[in-house]
């Protein structure tokens, strides 16, 4: 039997073998950035197919697998607001084959709303901001408000009575509805969906008022003639639809939404694998073809550090808890 002091000695000598073996491990995981990637990159968007994060995610993903020679598999894993997707890769190894396509609801909003998550902000190490659009408040074509102020007004006088379609509860466009009950003094009914898909549907069909959503989702139906944009969030108007005036132009000041659009790692992917990701899509987004494609969205390419992507998502994280606060907003 072992006396106190060898039994030390060994469970030393078990705790450093232990340590070796985990860092070994860990060498073997992350490879060096000159050597990635070797192998097909898996990027998760926690959003059904069709929506603005999976078009995104999809131009950029076919044009790095080009870049690279190595293929960028989208992999759509939609549900709880962006909370299943985002978990996945919270919990993937960190070796930069796991990607996730970060927007406020996957990583600000649910922060904000939930006071428990399966995943913390510390649990992502963000790559770069690709771009961002503002929301835009839309109606059918059969609408009677023809502007914000109209809208408020018929508000008043009917508290209640109008709706607001969300693609979910607690997402953007339901965060954005109740931002604009707040700096309104209105009473808009919140009707979620699953999806903004569903919702704009039954707008068309008269069944709810009116939505906030993005370019993406929205713009062939604009152009269908079959909705109506009343407004562009913010103080810049939208080089898609230079004649919309802004919610700012329109006297609603404060009502800044805009919709981020990023990529993050599992948190301890290696600062050489991030740096190497952002440089590539920082290049890919300089590129008039990416510009433009971007453009033809509705959405404005950004680029810049993974310090500033992180500053961004910090700064939406207590935004949005002010909001929800203010709001008294709850998830259904």
């Amino acid at each position: 039997m072992m006396n106190s002091k060898a039994l030390f000695q060994h469970m030393a000598w078990l705790a450093l073998i232990s340590l070796l073996y985990d860092g070994l491990a860990w060498a073997q995981a992350v490879k060096p950035a000159t050597d990635y990637p070797t192998r097909v990159v898996r990027w998760v968007v926690p959003y059904p197919p069709g929506a603005s994060n999976d078009v995104v995610a999809r131009v950029l993903g076919q044009k790095l697998t080009q870049v690279w020679g190595q293929q960028v598999v989208i992999d759509n894993r939609s549900g709880a607001g962006g909370l299943i997707g985002a978990d996945i890769v919270a919990k993937a190894i960190p070796d930069g084959y796991t990607l996730l396509m970060t927007n406020p609801g996957s990583n600000a909003i649910n922060f904000a709303l939930r006071t428990k998550t399966p995943y913390k902000a510390e649990d992502f190490a963000p790559v770069i901001l690709l771009g961002w659009s503002p929301i835009m408040l839309v109606t059918s074509a059969s609408f009677p408000a023809a502007n914000v102020k109209e809208l408020i007004a018929m508000a008043k006088a009917k508290p209640g009575q109008l709706s607001g379609g969300s693609s979910g509860a607690g997402g953007s466009s339901h965060l954005a509805l109740e931002l604009f009950k707040m700096l309104t003094g209105t009473e808009i009914l919140h009707v979620a969906y699953k999806g903004a898909a569903p919702a704009i549907a039954d707008i068309i069909g008269g069944q709810v008022s009116l939505i906030f959503t993005t370019p993406v989702t929205a713009h062939p139906l604009i152009q269908a003639g079959k909705l109506k944009t009343i407004a562009v969030a913010g103080n810049k108007r939208l080089s898609l639809y230079p004649d919309v005036p802004t919610t700012a132009e329109q006297g609603l000041a404060g009502f800044d939404v805009q919709i981020w659009f990023g990529v993050s790692a599992p948190a301890r992917t290696s600062r050489p694998v991030v740096l190497k990701l952002n440089r590539d899509l920082q290049q890919m987004l300089q590129t008039p073809e990416i510009r433009e494609r971007f453009a033809a969205l509705g959405l404005e390419a950004e680029g810049g550090g993974p310090e500033r992507f992180a500053t961004l998502i910090s700064e939406d994280i207590e935004r949005w808890r002010k909001v929800v606060k203010a709001g008294n907003v709850r998830t259904e």
